[in-house]
């Protein structure tokens, strides 16, 4: 039998990582009611949650740091009773992909991306 990662019963949404990607999130946040971010130190100061539904992954710039974090911000996620978890993405190189690979089962491939500058919301199968 496969093995089976841990996925949250929260409903999750994955905002790929590009130049709006800060603005996708705060957008978001204003669409849904008690949502919880998994987002990167270096962001907190401009994502618009009360530190208690901010969940961090780490320093963007250390993927070893996201990557040992995940399953524990994952299970936070449930624990912290918010009806949304919106998961920020990094790049898709080395080890990046393997953490967007974690990512995209955790967040049953709900992906959320700008296809220009309108903010657009796609599902991903």
């Amino acid at each position: 039998m496969k093995y089976k990662h841990y996925s949250p019963k929260t409903k999750c949404i994955l905002v790929k990582m590009d130049s709006m990607q800060i603005e996708k999130v705060n957008n978001l946040i204003q669409q849904n009611d008690n949502c919880c971010v998994l987002g990167f130190a270096e962001d907190r100061q401009y994502i618009n949650v009360s530190d208690e539904m901010f969940i961090s992954l780490g320093s963007k710039e250390n993927l070893e740091e996201i990557s040992s974090n995940i399953f524990s911000s994952l299970r936070r996620v449930d624990k912290s009773g918010c009806n949304l978890a919106i998961i920020e993405g990094v790049n898709e190189k080395n080890l990046g992909l393997s953490i967007m690979n974690r990512l995209i089962r955790a967040c049953e491939y709900n992906i959320e991306w700008f296809l220009d500058k309108n903010v657009e919301k796609c599902w991903e199968y």
